[in-house]
């Protein structure tokens, strides 16, 4: 499944679990409910520990090739 937000409205802990209220932007730039993310409670640093790992390494990525991008325009002229 996939689920597109770009906004959270809302972060509760209750009965164990972590919830993340997902917005998205709507018409008007209102604010839309496009899911729940529920997460246990017991997991919630090892998810968060992955997903910031995960975003780092990207932007590892990204800076490198952004770095052999000029690189390339060199040679093409």
């Amino acid at each position: 499944m996939h689920v597109f937000a770009d906004g959270i409205s809302k972060v509760t802990l209750s009965n164990g679990n972590l919830r993340i209220m997902l917005t998205q932007r709507g018409a008007d730039d209102s604010q839309v409910e496009a899911g729940t993310l529920i997460i246990p409670a017991s997991q919630v640093s090892n998810i968060l520990n992955g997903l910031a790992s995960s975003l780092r390494e990207l932007d590892e990525k990204l800076k490198a090739a952004k770095e052999e991008e000029p690189e390339e325009i060199e040679e093409l002229s």
